[in-house]
């Protein structure tokens, strides 16, 4: 597999697989010849060990919908952990699978026509300044 599905499967960012290879955590993958992670089933494993989820565990819902077309590659997959604001603006908080936290501040009316609420799985997609949050 390769990192993006491997991020993908376990609702991990990439920079959390950098980290952990590099902190001793888990232990890097091999690399094919142009040098690019493939993550074996036992690597894979050793991720769901390092998060504490089994292996039979289902692997988070991963329906791309209007996103598969989407132009910014940088789509966090999390659950929302709060929303704060009543007024024009609200903040919602999103869990990442690795336990960070992300924040972006959107409009109260996108809150309600996503539907997000706490609990609720969203992706967040980041696009150079910008955060924007797809359910």
């Amino acid at each position: 597999m390769t990192r993006t599905q491997v991020c993908q499967l376990l609702g991990v960012a990439p920079k959390s697989l950098y980290l952990w290879e590099r902190s001793g955590k888990v232990r890097p993958p091999r690399r094919d010849r142009r040098g690019w992670r493939q993550y074996s089933d036992a690597d894979v494993k050793a991720l769901r060990a390092l998060l504490g989820r089994e292996e039979t565990e289902p692997a988070p819902r991963r329906g791309r919908r209007a996103l598969d077309g989407l132009s910014a590659r940088n789509q966090l997959r999390g659950t929302v952990v709060a929303i704060r604001g009543r007024d024009v603006l609200s903040e919602v908080v999103l869990r990442l699978g690795d336990g960070q936290e992300i924040t972006a501040v959107i409009t109260r009316r996108s809150v309600e026509q996503l539907g997000l609420r706490r609990g609720r799985e969203a992706v967040a997609v980041i696009k150079s300044t910008e955060v924007m949050i797809f359910r």
